[in-house]
């Protein structure tokens, strides 16, 4: 940034000598087409070393105004690419868990060479869930409309205790049909959610209902590529068609 700082400068010293000189050649030329013929000494002073430094005042300036605007563009693109290169966050990682639609057990690698789209919460959840799922299945269906590679829907509850394999199986039919849905153990959970650095808490820990209760959560879709790898994530803020067209860059 100095060198740019310093050439930045450079070509401000020269735009002031160009302007000086603008003056100088209008003055000439004023002097040139009047009535009174000029004098010797101004003649002198103004003569051909005046049009020859600003004919050449006029070839450097030029070529430090291209260079600094070349060199800003250069170094804006260099400092946009080191920004996005940072990288994506570390997410995802292996899991075991149970589809409740087999009753056995699955992992990360049983989704391997599809894609897959993850979503954590929990069946009792009043209106951000199904709200969620709705629109993860507006995806698939823009998606499958243009015979893109198939994506896998996976929920996977934070609230095992209630979502038990029957309830989730219900929940389901409301829903696309091409849903997985995934529970565990309380360990278990905790251990994919911890993998893609899921929120979750019972939001109300003093009520003294048992079976009564809301859950807070993180509200992400997490992208998984057919290596299992993380590629991307959408909250709840993006749009359907943003999230069907950010998906298929990565076909």
């Amino acid at each position: 940034m100095a060198i740019f700082t310093s050439k930045l400068k450079m070509a401000r010293r020269v735009m002031r000598a160009m302007s000086l000189l603008r003056q100088t050649r209008v003055s000439t030329a004023r002097r040139m087409f009047s009535d009174a013929p000029p004098s010797r000494k101004r003649t002198e002073k103004f003569g051909p070393v005046t049009w020859t430094g600003l004919a050449l005042a006029g070839v450097v300036s030029s070529g430090v105004v291209y260079y600094y605007y070349t060199e800003k563009d250069r170094l804006q693109t260099q400092s946009t690419s080191k920004v996005t290169s940072v990288g994506k966050p570390l997410l995802g990682g292996p899991w075991t868990l149970v589809d409740c639609d087999t009753r056995r057990a699955v992992t990360d690698a049983s989704f391997r060479g599809k894609y897959a789209l993850l979503y954590f919460g929990f069946t009792h959840c009043p209106d951000i869930c199904p709200n969620e799922l709705v629109r993860i299945g507006d995806v698939l269906d823009k998606l499958e409309a243009e015979n893109c590679p198939e994506v896998v829907p996976l929920f996977v509850t934070v609230d095992p205790k209630r979502d038990t394999i029957a309830q989730m199986q219900i929940y389901k039919a409301d829903f696309h049909p091409k849903f997985k849905m995934l529970t565990g153990t309380r360990d278990q959970i905790a251990e994919i959610a911890k993998a893609y650095r899921v929120y979750f808490s019972k939001a109300d820990e003093n009520d003294d209902d048992d079976d009564d209760y809301l859950v807070d959560h993180s509200i992400v879709m997490y992208l998984v590529g057919p290596d299992g790898e993380f590629l991307d994530f959408f909250t709840q803020a993006a749009r359907v068609d943003d999230i069907a067209a950010k998906i298929k860059t990565y076909f």
